[in-house]
């Protein structure tokens, strides 16, 4: 009796291993690989950050995709997981690469009804108008087998004044 009842306990535990062990993040189907390389002015950028928003017209359950740009400029869409791709479809694309500086609690007022300060602002790195879909004036087309040679190319001067952030309501 008490050696079926260890060889339960045994594989119990076993089943629970392999069933934990073997968790994978799902992926979407219908997801393809889109990569590629940013530059501004012909230079690659590192640490900006890429939105493809599906653009108007663009079928219903198309998501949104993004992407960090790393030291050679180079970027792999996400959709939920690193590197996991996109829909084939239409996208708007924005580009942004900021710091935000200054803002946080004032000392003193911790706890449960602290005070802000709002002398936040953010330094733009490149330049602003790529931050707005309306604005940026980059469409990109992801074919259904994918695209690993996506090639953005963003020009014009960077106005690196400090810009005052708002602050939303809460």
């Amino acid at each position: 009796m008490m050696k079926k009842y260890n060889c339960c306990c045994v594989l119990l535990v076993a089943l629970s291993v392999i069933i934990c062990g073997c968790h994978r993040t799902p992926r979407l189907a219908g997801l393809v690989t889109a990569s590629g390389t940013l530059t501004h002015n012909d230079q690659p950028v590192a640490g900006a950050t890429i939105m493809f928003a599906p653009a108007p017209g663009s079928p219903s359950d198309n998501r949104a995709a993004s992407a960090t740009t790393d030291a050679s400029g180079k970027f792999s869409l996400m959709t939920l997981i690193p590197g996991d791709g996109a829909f084939p479809g239409t996208y708007r694309v924005t580009v942004s690469k900021s710091e935000a500086t200054g803002g946080g609690i004032v000392e003193g007022t911790e706890g449960i009804d602290p005070k802000f300060n709002d002398d936040r602002t953010s330094i733009d790195y490149l330049p602003r108008k790529y931050k707005d879909p309306e604005t940026s004036g980059i469409e990109i087309t992801i074919p259904p087998k994918g695209n690993k040679t996506i090639e953005i190319k963003l020009e014009g001067e960077v106005d690196t004044t400090p810009q005052r952030i708002q602050r939303g309501r809460r």
